[in-house]
Protein backbone atom coordinates (compact mmCIF):
# COMPACT_ATOMS: atom_id res chain seq x y z
CA UNK A 1 0.00 0.00 0.00
CA UNK A 2 2.83 2.11 0.74
CA UNK A 3 4.05 1.60 -2.70
CA UNK A 4 1.64 2.10 -4.58
CA UNK A 5 1.69 5.44 -2.57
CA UNK A 6 5.03 6.37 -3.55
CA UNK A 7 5.03 5.31 -7.43
CA UNK A 8 3.05 8.70 -8.44
CA UNK A 9 5.27 10.74 -6.11
CA UNK A 10 8.35 9.26 -7.70
CA UNK A 11 7.14 9.97 -11.20
CA UNK A 12 5.69 13.60 -10.58
CA UNK A 13 8.32 15.20 -8.12
CA UNK A 14 11.14 14.74 -11.51
CA UNK A 15 8.46 15.94 -13.42
CA UNK A 16 7.61 19.04 -11.78
CA UNK A 17 11.41 19.43 -11.26
CA UNK A 18 11.62 19.19 -14.70
CA UNK A 19 8.93 21.66 -15.57
CA UNK A 20 10.15 24.34 -13.51
CA UNK A 21 13.43 24.28 -15.40
CA UNK A 22 11.98 24.54 -18.62
CA UNK A 23 9.92 27.55 -17.83
CA UNK A 24 13.05 29.36 -16.25
CA UNK A 25 15.08 28.75 -19.29
CA UNK A 26 12.24 29.87 -21.07
CA UNK A 27 11.85 33.04 -19.42
CA UNK A 28 15.51 33.86 -20.05
CA UNK A 29 15.25 33.64 -23.53
CA UNK A 30 15.80 36.99 -25.49
CA UNK A 31 12.76 35.86 -27.63
CA UNK A 32 10.55 36.93 -24.62
CA UNK A 33 11.82 39.96 -23.89
CA UNK A 34 11.98 43.18 -26.52
CA UNK A 35 15.14 43.24 -28.08
CA UNK A 36 16.23 45.32 -30.85
CA UNK A 37 17.96 42.29 -32.57
CA UNK A 38 14.35 40.58 -33.77
CA UNK A 39 10.98 40.04 -33.29
CA UNK A 40 9.66 39.03 -29.90
CA UNK A 41 7.71 35.24 -30.23
CA UNK A 42 4.19 36.35 -30.55
CA UNK A 43 4.39 40.13 -32.55
CA UNK A 44 5.26 38.74 -35.84
CA UNK A 45 1.56 36.53 -36.12
CA UNK A 46 0.06 38.98 -34.06
CA UNK A 47 -3.75 39.59 -34.68
CA UNK A 48 -5.54 42.68 -33.38
CA UNK A 49 -7.51 40.79 -31.60
CA UNK A 50 -4.95 38.38 -29.96
CA UNK A 51 -2.51 40.85 -29.02
CA UNK A 52 -5.72 42.77 -27.05
CA UNK A 53 -6.63 40.00 -25.19
CA UNK A 54 -2.95 38.56 -24.34
CA UNK A 55 -3.59 37.31 -20.86
CA UNK A 56 -1.20 37.62 -18.30
CA UNK A 57 -1.39 38.38 -14.61
CA UNK A 58 1.63 40.58 -14.86
CA UNK A 59 -0.83 43.33 -16.23
CA UNK A 60 -3.49 45.24 -14.59
CA UNK A 61 -7.11 43.78 -15.40
CA UNK A 62 -5.36 40.75 -16.88
CA UNK A 63 -4.80 41.46 -20.38
CA UNK A 64 -4.42 44.43 -22.26
CA UNK A 65 -7.30 45.32 -23.45
CA UNK A 66 -8.20 44.92 -19.15
CA UNK A 67 -5.48 47.32 -18.37
CA UNK A 68 -7.21 50.06 -20.57
CA UNK A 69 -10.51 49.81 -18.49
CA UNK A 70 -8.39 49.54 -15.12
CA UNK A 71 -9.86 52.27 -13.27
CA UNK A 72 -6.52 52.35 -10.79
CA UNK A 73 -3.67 51.81 -13.37
CA UNK A 74 -5.26 54.77 -15.65
CA UNK A 75 -5.70 57.12 -12.25
CA UNK A 76 -2.00 56.59 -11.02
CA UNK A 77 -0.79 56.84 -15.07
CA UNK A 78 -2.44 60.37 -14.83
CA UNK A 79 -0.84 61.30 -11.60
CA UNK A 80 2.23 61.75 -13.69
CA UNK A 81 0.02 63.47 -16.63
CA UNK A 82 -0.09 60.99 -19.21
CA UNK A 83 -3.21 61.58 -20.68
CA UNK A 84 -2.15 64.90 -21.71
CA UNK A 85 0.90 64.14 -22.90
CA UNK A 86 -0.41 60.96 -25.36
CA UNK A 87 -2.99 63.71 -26.90
CA UNK A 88 -0.83 66.28 -27.44
CA UNK A 89 1.94 64.04 -28.84
CA UNK A 90 -1.20 63.03 -31.02
CA UNK A 91 -2.17 66.51 -32.12
CA UNK A 92 1.38 67.11 -33.37
CA UNK A 93 1.13 63.80 -35.49
CA UNK A 94 -2.15 64.71 -36.63
CA UNK A 95 -1.03 67.71 -37.95
CA UNK A 96 2.46 67.09 -39.15
CA UNK A 97 -0.17 64.29 -41.57
CA UNK A 98 -2.25 66.99 -42.71
CA UNK A 99 0.54 69.04 -43.85
CA UNK A 100 2.67 66.10 -44.90
CA UNK A 101 3.46 65.88 -48.51
CA UNK A 102 2.66 61.98 -48.31
CA UNK A 103 -0.82 62.89 -47.02
CA UNK A 104 -3.25 60.91 -49.62
CA UNK A 105 -6.35 62.98 -50.73
CA UNK A 106 -8.27 59.69 -50.30
CA UNK A 107 -8.12 59.35 -46.99
CA UNK A 108 -6.85 62.18 -44.59
CA UNK A 109 -7.84 65.25 -46.56
CA UNK A 110 -11.44 63.74 -47.33
CA UNK A 111 -14.11 65.07 -45.15
CA UNK A 112 -17.20 62.75 -44.53
CA UNK A 113 -18.91 63.55 -48.19
CA UNK A 114 -16.15 63.11 -50.29
CA UNK A 115 -14.93 66.28 -50.82
CA UNK A 116 -10.90 66.56 -50.79
CA UNK A 117 -9.11 69.86 -48.44
CA UNK A 118 -6.51 72.23 -49.76
CA UNK A 119 -6.18 73.70 -47.08
CA UNK A 120 -5.48 72.86 -43.47
CA UNK A 121 -6.01 75.26 -40.54
CA UNK A 122 -4.42 74.19 -36.83
CA UNK A 123 -6.45 75.63 -34.36
CA UNK A 124 -5.22 73.67 -31.59
CA UNK A 125 -1.94 75.28 -30.82
CA UNK A 126 -3.09 79.01 -30.87
CA UNK A 127 -4.34 79.64 -27.13
CA UNK A 128 -6.49 82.79 -28.11
CA UNK A 129 -8.39 80.44 -29.47
CA UNK A 130 -9.44 78.15 -27.06
CA UNK A 131 -9.58 80.77 -24.37
CA UNK A 132 -12.30 82.65 -26.65
CA UNK A 133 -14.09 79.88 -27.19
CA UNK A 134 -14.38 78.56 -23.66
CA UNK A 135 -15.45 81.76 -22.87
CA UNK A 136 -18.32 81.72 -25.47
CA UNK A 137 -18.87 77.56 -23.99
CA UNK A 138 -17.71 76.42 -27.68
CA UNK A 139 -16.39 73.05 -28.67
CA UNK A 140 -13.10 73.46 -30.33
CA UNK A 141 -11.44 71.13 -32.66
CA UNK A 142 -8.07 70.90 -33.68
CA UNK A 143 -8.16 71.38 -37.51
CA UNK A 144 -10.09 73.14 -39.91
CA UNK A 145 -10.45 71.72 -43.29
CA UNK A 146 -11.02 74.00 -46.48
CA UNK A 147 -11.63 72.09 -49.78
CA UNK A 148 -14.09 73.05 -52.78
CA UNK A 149 -16.62 71.51 -54.54
CA UNK A 150 -18.17 71.72 -57.81
CA UNK A 151 -16.58 75.28 -57.79
CA UNK A 152 -18.02 76.63 -54.44
CA UNK A 153 -16.02 76.90 -50.83
CA UNK A 154 -16.06 73.70 -48.68
CA UNK A 155 -15.09 74.07 -44.40
CA UNK A 156 -15.80 70.99 -41.96
CA UNK A 157 -13.84 70.57 -38.91
CA UNK A 158 -11.59 67.89 -37.87
CA UNK A 159 -10.52 66.88 -34.14
CA UNK A 160 -7.54 64.43 -33.37
CA UNK A 161 -8.97 61.93 -30.94
CA UNK A 162 -6.57 59.32 -29.99
CA UNK A 163 -9.46 57.17 -28.15
CA UNK A 164 -12.37 57.06 -30.53
CA UNK A 165 -14.66 56.22 -27.68
CA UNK A 166 -14.41 60.17 -26.17
CA UNK A 167 -15.43 61.35 -29.90
CA UNK A 168 -19.16 62.85 -30.23
CA UNK A 169 -20.50 64.06 -33.34
CA UNK A 170 -21.45 67.15 -32.35
CA UNK A 171 -17.90 68.54 -31.46
CA UNK A 172 -17.14 68.54 -35.03
CA UNK A 173 -20.36 69.57 -36.56
CA UNK A 174 -20.75 71.83 -38.93
CA UNK A 175 -22.70 74.02 -35.90
CA UNK A 176 -19.65 74.32 -34.20
CA UNK A 177 -17.75 75.96 -37.06
CA UNK A 178 -20.22 78.51 -37.90
CA UNK A 179 -20.08 79.28 -34.20
CA UNK A 180 -16.30 80.01 -34.48
CA UNK A 181 -16.70 81.69 -37.39
CA UNK A 182 -18.88 84.42 -36.00
CA UNK A 183 -16.57 85.13 -33.06
CA UNK A 184 -15.14 87.36 -35.93
CA UNK A 185 -11.04 87.61 -36.39
CA UNK A 186 -10.05 85.54 -34.02
CA UNK A 187 -10.72 82.55 -36.55
CA UNK A 188 -11.60 84.44 -39.50
CA UNK A 189 -8.07 85.66 -39.74
CA UNK A 190 -6.48 82.43 -40.18
CA UNK A 191 -8.19 81.70 -43.17
CA UNK A 192 -8.60 85.02 -45.11
CA UNK A 193 -10.71 85.11 -49.01
CA UNK A 194 -13.87 83.13 -47.48
CA UNK A 195 -16.47 83.24 -49.89
CA UNK A 196 -19.93 84.77 -48.92
CA UNK A 197 -21.36 81.39 -49.82
CA UNK A 198 -18.94 79.20 -47.57
CA UNK A 199 -20.35 75.85 -47.18
CA UNK A 200 -20.10 74.77 -43.91
CA UNK A 201 -20.31 70.69 -43.50
CA UNK A 202 -20.16 67.84 -40.30
CA UNK A 203 -16.10 67.17 -39.74
CA UNK A 204 -14.65 63.93 -38.80
CA UNK A 205 -12.08 62.69 -36.26
CA UNK A 206 -8.20 61.35 -36.59
CA UNK A 207 -7.85 58.13 -34.75
CA UNK A 208 -4.72 55.95 -34.59
CA UNK A 209 -4.77 53.20 -36.74
CA UNK A 210 -4.29 50.21 -34.09
CA UNK A 211 -5.85 47.68 -32.38
CA UNK A 212 -8.16 49.41 -30.38
CA UNK A 213 -9.46 51.44 -32.44
CA UNK A 214 -10.91 48.79 -34.50
CA UNK A 215 -11.86 47.00 -31.71
CA UNK A 216 -14.12 49.87 -30.02
CA UNK A 217 -15.30 50.64 -33.42
CA UNK A 218 -16.44 47.00 -34.75
CA UNK A 219 -18.17 46.02 -30.81
CA UNK A 220 -19.68 49.50 -29.74
CA UNK A 221 -20.08 47.20 -26.12
CA UNK A 222 -18.46 47.75 -23.39
CA UNK A 223 -17.42 50.22 -20.70
CA UNK A 224 -15.62 52.19 -23.16
CA UNK A 225 -17.21 52.32 -27.12
CA UNK A 226 -17.66 54.20 -30.16
CA UNK A 227 -20.92 55.99 -30.82
CA UNK A 228 -19.40 57.55 -33.84
CA UNK A 229 -19.93 56.29 -37.31
CA UNK A 230 -16.72 54.49 -39.28
CA UNK A 231 -17.48 57.18 -42.01
CA UNK A 232 -16.82 59.71 -39.56
CA UNK A 233 -13.13 58.26 -38.69
CA UNK A 234 -9.48 58.87 -40.26
CA UNK A 235 -6.98 56.64 -39.50
CA UNK A 236 -3.74 57.94 -39.46
CA UNK A 237 -0.69 55.53 -39.34
CA UNK A 238 2.22 55.40 -36.83
CA UNK A 239 4.80 52.87 -35.43
CA UNK A 240 5.10 52.61 -31.57
CA UNK A 241 9.24 53.77 -31.78
CA UNK A 242 7.68 56.87 -33.79
CA UNK A 243 5.00 57.83 -31.12
CA UNK A 244 7.37 57.60 -28.02
CA UNK A 245 10.62 58.60 -29.24
CA UNK A 246 9.97 62.52 -28.05
CA UNK A 247 8.44 61.37 -25.15
CA UNK A 248 11.57 60.45 -22.86
CA UNK A 249 11.89 57.94 -20.57
CA UNK A 250 12.96 55.65 -22.64
CA UNK A 251 15.24 53.87 -20.11
CA UNK A 252 12.44 52.94 -18.05
CA UNK A 253 10.26 51.58 -20.01
CA UNK A 254 12.32 49.07 -21.33
CA UNK A 255 13.46 48.07 -17.80
CA UNK A 256 9.73 47.87 -17.28
CA UNK A 257 9.60 45.58 -20.35
CA UNK A 258 12.56 43.44 -19.38
CA UNK A 259 11.03 43.09 -15.97
CA UNK A 260 7.86 41.37 -17.35
CA UNK A 261 9.84 39.94 -19.87
CA UNK A 262 6.29 39.39 -22.14
CA UNK A 263 6.42 37.89 -25.45
CA UNK A 264 5.34 40.85 -27.28
CA UNK A 265 7.59 43.64 -28.48
CA UNK A 266 6.39 46.95 -26.96
CA UNK A 267 8.84 48.73 -30.26
CA UNK A 268 6.45 46.80 -32.65
CA UNK A 269 3.08 46.79 -30.63
CA UNK A 270 1.41 50.57 -29.66
CA UNK A 271 -0.76 48.98 -27.59
CA UNK A 272 1.80 47.60 -25.39
CA UNK A 273 4.18 51.12 -26.09
CA UNK A 274 1.59 52.36 -24.42
CA UNK A 275 0.89 50.57 -21.42
CA UNK A 276 5.12 51.13 -20.27
CA UNK A 277 4.36 54.44 -21.14
CA UNK A 278 1.71 55.20 -18.69
CA UNK A 279 3.79 52.56 -16.21
CA UNK A 280 7.06 54.86 -16.46
CA UNK A 281 4.43 58.36 -15.81
CA UNK A 282 3.35 56.75 -13.07
CA UNK A 283 6.58 56.32 -11.92
CA UNK A 284 6.99 59.79 -12.53
CA UNK A 285 4.26 60.72 -10.62
CA UNK A 286 5.15 58.76 -7.74
CA UNK A 287 8.90 60.46 -7.67
CA UNK A 288 7.08 63.76 -7.60
CA UNK A 289 4.84 63.08 -4.85
CA UNK A 290 8.06 61.41 -2.68
CA UNK A 291 9.76 64.62 -3.60
CA UNK A 292 7.75 67.83 -4.18
CA UNK A 293 7.72 70.42 -1.39
CA UNK A 294 5.21 69.97 1.53
CA UNK A 295 4.97 73.76 1.61
CA UNK A 296 4.49 74.05 -2.43
CA UNK A 297 4.22 77.66 -3.60
CA UNK A 298 5.05 77.99 -7.12
CA UNK A 299 7.35 75.77 -6.84
CA UNK A 300 8.62 74.34 -10.85
CA UNK A 301 9.45 70.77 -10.50
CA UNK A 302 12.27 69.90 -12.56
CA UNK A 303 11.65 66.23 -13.38
CA UNK A 304 15.03 64.03 -13.27
CA UNK A 305 14.51 60.78 -15.41
CA UNK A 306 17.73 59.49 -14.54
CA UNK A 307 16.80 59.43 -10.51
CA UNK A 308 13.39 57.98 -11.61
CA UNK A 309 14.87 55.10 -12.99
CA UNK A 310 17.29 54.97 -10.27
CA UNK A 311 14.78 54.55 -7.53
CA UNK A 312 12.04 52.00 -9.83
CA UNK A 313 15.46 49.98 -10.00
CA UNK A 314 16.38 50.09 -6.42
CA UNK A 315 12.98 49.38 -5.57
CA UNK A 316 13.01 46.03 -7.79
CA UNK A 317 14.28 44.21 -4.97
CA UNK A 318 11.86 41.43 -5.36
CA UNK A 319 10.68 39.27 -8.13
CA UNK A 320 7.38 41.24 -9.68
CA UNK A 321 5.49 42.24 -12.25
CA UNK A 322 6.24 45.95 -13.67
CA UNK A 323 2.80 46.95 -12.16
CA UNK A 324 3.37 45.10 -8.72
CA UNK A 325 6.61 47.53 -8.71
CA UNK A 326 4.83 50.17 -9.54
CA UNK A 327 1.76 49.56 -7.06
CA UNK A 328 4.55 49.27 -4.71
CA UNK A 329 5.98 52.48 -4.92
CA UNK A 330 2.75 54.22 -4.69
CA UNK A 331 2.12 52.65 -1.18
CA UNK A 332 5.62 54.37 -0.33
CA UNK A 333 4.71 57.61 -1.92
CA UNK A 334 1.07 57.54 -0.09
CA UNK A 335 2.62 58.11 3.02
CA UNK A 336 4.25 61.49 1.89
CA UNK A 337 1.29 62.59 0.02
CA UNK A 338 -0.84 61.74 3.17
CA UNK A 339 1.82 64.41 4.82
CA UNK A 340 1.12 66.82 2.03
CA UNK A 341 -2.20 66.82 2.96
CA UNK A 342 -2.01 67.46 6.53
CA UNK A 343 0.64 70.53 6.00
CA UNK A 344 -2.20 71.86 3.61
CA UNK A 345 -5.36 71.50 5.44
CA UNK A 346 -3.01 73.05 8.62
CA UNK A 347 -2.69 75.87 6.55
CA UNK A 348 -5.64 76.47 4.69
CA UNK A 349 -6.85 79.68 4.60
CA UNK A 350 -8.98 80.78 7.39
CA UNK A 351 -11.89 82.52 5.66
CA UNK A 352 -15.82 82.28 6.03
CA UNK A 353 -17.02 82.51 2.04
CA UNK A 354 -20.46 83.69 3.47
CA UNK A 355 -18.44 86.78 5.34
CA UNK A 356 -15.99 87.53 2.83
CA UNK A 357 -18.69 87.69 -0.10
CA UNK A 358 -20.65 90.66 2.02
CA UNK A 359 -17.80 92.42 2.64
CA UNK A 360 -16.95 92.35 -1.33
CA UNK A 361 -20.59 93.49 -1.77
CA UNK A 362 -20.76 96.09 0.86
CA UNK A 363 -17.58 97.88 -0.61
CA UNK A 364 -18.34 97.41 -4.16
CA UNK A 365 -22.30 98.75 -3.69
CA UNK A 366 -20.81 101.97 -1.58
CA UNK A 367 -18.38 102.56 -5.36
CA UNK A 368 -20.95 102.09 -7.46
CA UNK A 369 -19.18 99.18 -9.32
CA UNK A 370 -19.64 95.25 -10.03
CA UNK A 371 -18.73 93.05 -7.25
CA UNK A 372 -15.48 91.57 -7.96
CA UNK A 373 -15.69 87.74 -7.59
CA UNK A 374 -14.98 86.12 -4.88
CA UNK A 375 -12.45 83.46 -6.07
CA UNK A 376 -10.24 86.42 -7.41
CA UNK A 377 -10.13 87.85 -3.80
CA UNK A 378 -9.52 84.83 -2.18
CA UNK A 379 -6.75 83.71 -4.14
CA UNK A 380 -5.48 87.39 -3.70
CA UNK A 381 -5.56 86.93 -0.11
CA UNK A 382 -4.46 83.41 -0.39
CA UNK A 383 -1.46 83.97 -2.00
CA UNK A 384 -0.29 86.44 1.06
CA UNK A 385 -1.51 83.85 3.63
CA UNK A 386 0.71 81.34 1.68
CA UNK A 387 3.78 83.63 1.01
CA UNK A 388 3.79 84.45 4.76
CA UNK A 389 4.16 80.61 5.67
CA UNK A 390 6.22 79.79 3.23
CA UNK A 391 8.85 82.39 3.60
CA UNK A 392 8.93 81.70 7.85
CA UNK A 393 9.19 77.74 7.16
CA UNK A 394 10.67 77.25 3.71
CA UNK A 395 9.68 74.47 1.45
CA UNK A 396 9.31 71.95 3.73
CA UNK A 397 11.15 69.12 1.35
CA UNK A 398 9.87 64.92 3.16
CA UNK A 399 10.72 62.92 4.79
CA UNK A 400 9.88 64.99 7.61
CA UNK A 401 11.29 63.72 11.07
CA UNK A 402 8.88 64.25 14.22
CA UNK A 403 6.40 65.58 11.68
CA UNK A 404 3.55 66.14 14.76
CA UNK A 405 5.67 69.00 16.00
CA UNK A 406 6.10 70.27 12.77
CA UNK A 407 2.47 70.61 12.14
CA UNK A 408 1.71 71.76 15.59
CA UNK A 409 4.26 74.97 14.91
CA UNK A 410 2.23 75.20 11.29
CA UNK A 411 -0.91 75.74 13.11
CA UNK A 412 0.28 77.75 15.68
CA UNK A 413 2.17 80.20 13.28
CA UNK A 414 -1.13 80.04 10.68
CA UNK A 415 -3.43 81.90 13.65
CA UNK A 416 -0.80 84.14 14.45
CA UNK A 417 -1.46 85.53 10.92
CA UNK A 418 -5.32 86.45 11.94
CA UNK A 419 -5.27 89.45 12.82
CA UNK A 420 -2.88 90.60 9.98
CA UNK A 421 -4.69 89.05 7.72
CA UNK A 422 -8.26 90.81 8.41
CA UNK A 423 -6.28 94.02 7.37
CA UNK A 424 -5.10 92.34 4.47
CA UNK A 425 -8.32 91.27 3.06
CA UNK A 426 -9.95 95.00 3.34
CA UNK A 427 -7.02 96.40 1.16
CA UNK A 428 -7.56 93.16 -1.35
CA UNK A 429 -11.04 93.99 -1.69
CA UNK A 430 -10.34 98.24 -1.71
CA UNK A 431 -7.98 97.32 -4.36
CA UNK A 432 -9.81 95.43 -6.89
CA UNK A 433 -13.14 97.45 -6.10
CA UNK A 434 -11.02 100.68 -8.02
CA UNK A 435 -10.38 98.16 -10.58
CA UNK A 436 -13.62 96.94 -11.20
CA UNK A 437 -16.42 98.63 -13.75
CA UNK A 438 -18.65 100.78 -12.94
CA UNK A 439 -22.27 99.77 -12.79
CA UNK A 440 -24.24 100.97 -15.97
CA UNK A 441 -27.29 103.08 -14.15
CA UNK A 442 -30.58 102.51 -16.16
CA UNK A 443 -32.03 105.09 -18.31
CA UNK A 444 -35.00 107.61 -17.42
CA UNK A 445 -37.61 107.03 -19.12
CA UNK A 446 -40.27 109.91 -19.43
CA UNK A 447 -43.85 109.43 -18.16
Amino acid sequence: MDYCRSVPRLIAEPVLVFLNQWNDWIRRQPAFVSCSTGPSLLTSGLNPDTELEYATSALPGGSLLGSVYDRAFMQLSDRGGASNTIGDRWAAICAEALTSSDALPGDLLTGEDGTIAGHTIRLDDIPEIAHTASRHKLQNPDFLMLGTDSGSQVMWAADAKFSVDTARSKQVSGEVVRALLDLGDTVRRLAPGLDADLSIRDGVFLCPDYPLTHRLLRDRRGPRRATVKRSEVRMVSISSTQFFEPLGQEGLRGFYAALDGLPIDPDRSLMLGLYYYRLARAALGCWQDQTAPLLAFHDAIAVDEDAVEREARALATMRTSAWGLVQRWNDLADDVRRQRQAVDHMTSLPINGKQLREQIVTAATAAGVTPPSGTRVRRAIGAWYRSRIRERFGPIHPPVENFGALLEQLGHYSRSLQPEMAAVTRQVIDDLVEKATPLQSEPVTSP
